[in-house]
């Protein structure tokens, strides 16, 4: 990531089919419609079919002090008669833009040994990611943010009473965090998809509404993404819980 930037910095071409039926290339949705499914989330235009990603040549050359490690899982083909096996998980996100002192990453611990739960990941930032405009794909987390963190809480045991538990503890170590991360607005990543930010109900949602959200995830490419959206899916036929609304869609059924 901080050699070559994110997926989305390096699709070169994809095939979608969009709510017409129609089957497009880059060429044949235009680059309006490339740069938002790039990191827009594509769900919301159509169904992509296939990316073409531009590849890197450097992993057999690099450094013998570096180590990666590469574990395929098949899936499990069963007859129905074992055991389920149920697992729940909640994910968050935030942004950290400058340096937490050794204080908060001392009390940052003490909460995590208090909760329990959640795990945090950060992944950091900087190098090529920093170099990248903010306008380039509809991912704008780019100079000026340090690391991302990963909020993560999962749990096996079922009924309300667990999962009430669990949240708790995630909302709590959350809004702990709140001084040390991004704020106007705080910022979230996509694909932690977060529905406590909120959601497009039945899919009829203004570009207000939708912006609470909207804003977290995309900063000032949300309005642009908007903008495609109403473009080449103005009957909102691709929606989902978070998806890039259509506000002609919502003026009709208003």
């Amino acid at each position: 990531m901080r050699k070559h930037g994110l997926s989305v910095d390096n699709v070169v071409d994809a095939i979608i089919v969009d709510s017409d039926g129609r089957v497009l290339d880059r060429e044949a949705m235009g680059e309006d419609l490339f740069w938002a499914i790039n990191g827009g989330g594509g769900a919301s235009f159509g169904v992509i079919v296939s990316w073409k990603i531009r590849w890197q040549l450097i992993a057999d050359k690099l450094h013998e002090d570096l180590f990666i490690r590469v574990v395929l899982i098949p899936v499990p083909i069963t007859s129905g008669d074992e055991e389920k096996f149920t697992k729940f998980v909640k994910k968050k996100s935030d942004y950290v833009q400058e340096p937490i002192s050794k204080e908060g990453l001392e009390a940052m611990w003490d909460k995590m040994i208090q909760l329990r739960k959640p795990i945090l990941t950060f992944n950091p930032y900087g190098g090529r990611m920093g170099q990248i405009s903010e306008k380039d794909t509809p991912f704008p987390h780019r100079a000026g943010n340090l690391y991302k963190i990963q909020y993560s809480v999962t749990w096996k045991e079922e009924g309300t009473e667990a999962r009430q538990e669990n949240l708790g503890r995630m909302t709590s170590m959350y809004e702990f965090m709140t001084p040390f991360v991004s704020k106007s607005p705080r910022c979230s990543y996509l694909n932690y998809r977060d529905v406590d930010l909120g959601v497009n109900g039945d899919g009829n949602v203004s570009y207000e509404e939708a912006s609470v959200w909207g804003m977290k995830y995309f900063k000032g490419n949300f309005e642009r993404l908007v903008e495609v959206k109403t473009k080449v899916d103005p009957g909102n036929f691709f929606r989902y819980e978070q998806s890039i609304p259509s506000p002609a869609d919502f003026l009709r059924a208003g």
